[in-house]
């Protein structure tokens, strides 16, 4: 195969022999957690960071890197990650200046099934993932920090999300705080909503959610970087030091797959023109894909209600029951 990447402005392109091998990786830490490819510039992940002993995540490399699967069953905890199975591009460009940052050029097939509605048809599948409460995200991640060193170590100052597909019971950081009602950009004809807020840790994350659910990406996802420090969300003096992809696992009561393949992850850097000044589009209304505040409060009022009915139902059942024994 043949793979491109952009170095400091040059095209190089490097051609590899692809090694026809599977790896399975179902640990946290040390050889157990991670495969590094010996011919792409991947290293994959299985980081079950929020590993709660509620279920179990494993990462599945394939052709030394041309495609990944995760399998994967949280059973508590619905609205915590669990884990972020990835690859992350290795980069000689890190740290990169955002304000130099040319393209991020990422293509990929996904797709997220419950394991034994693999081979049903579109529906089944669907369904599957509803019945059996399957919640997730698929995402291409960054790190940012204003100090160079920092921007590549364990706890950068800014994170960047760019969801690609998602449950409808996820939500991003900051739904509280956010206005994605005017915050939109399109890339590549899709239009994406942003979010922003701190989450647990300090760190200032910032999530852009398309309007529909994708299985497949294609694009320059760059202008969702420089539409943020061109608007005043965050400054332009931040360095770039990492950037991944992957999936988010929430929580599934039966075996998820994740697959990934047929992807390409590059950036490059811009060493003689400036940056363009994007230009907003028109903002839509929020489609009921993308999450509200009001889906949010409606979501968790209706929780305790549902099981306080649920409770009487079987209160009543049972007496019904009784008078039937009599």
């Amino acid at each position: 195969m043949r793979y491109t990447s952009f170095v400091g402005g040059m095209l190089v392109s490097l051609a590899s022999e692809v090694v026809a091998e599977s790896v399975t990786k179902c640990g946290n830490t040390g050889l157990e957690s991670y495969y590094n490819s010996t011919t792409l510039p991947y290293v994959f992940y299985n980081n079950p960071w929020g590993n709660d002993g509620s279920g179990f995540s494993c990462i599945t490399v394939k052709n030394n890197g041309t495609a990944f699967d995760s399998t994967w069953r949280w059973l508590n905890n619905s609205d915590k990650v669990h884990a972020y199975p990835h690859f992350k591009l290795d980069s000689p460009l890190y740290p990169l200046l955002v304000e130099d940052l040319a393209s991020v050029d990422f293509t990929g097939d996904f797709s997220i099934n419950v394991t034994s509605a693999v081979g049903e048809s579109p529906e089944a599948r669907e369904e599957a993932l509803t019945d059996e409460d399957v919640q997730y995200n698929v995402a291409l991640d960054m790190f940012l920090d204003a100090n160079e060193t920092q921007a590549m170590a364990e706890l950068p100052a800014y994170e960047i999300m760019i969801w690609m597909s998602y449950s409808y019971r996820v939500y991003p950081v900051g739904i509280d705080t956010s206005t994605p009602d005017k915050d939109q950009f399109i890339v590549n004809g899709t239009r994406f909503f942003l979010f922003h807020g701190n989450n647990t840790q300090g760190q200032t994350v910032f999530s852009w959610l398309p309007e529909h659910n994708l299985t497949h990406a294609s694009g320059d996802y760059s202008p969702l970087i420089h539409y943020l420090w061109q608007f005043d969300f965050m400054p332009s003096d931040l360095y770039l030091g990492t950037i991944q992809f992957g999936t988010e696992e929430f929580h599934s009561q039966s075996e998820v797959l994740f697959s990934a393949g047929n992807y390409s992850l590059g950036i490059s850097e811009n060493q003689e023109l400036q940056v363009s000044q994007l230009e907003a589009p028109k903002p839509v209304p929020v489609p009921d894909q993308v999450p509200t505040m009001k889906r949010f409060e409606t979501q968790n009022s209706a929780g305790p209600a549902t099981q306080t009915q649920l409770f009487f139902t079987i209160i009543v059942a049972i007496i019904a029951a009784l008078i039937v024994a009599k």
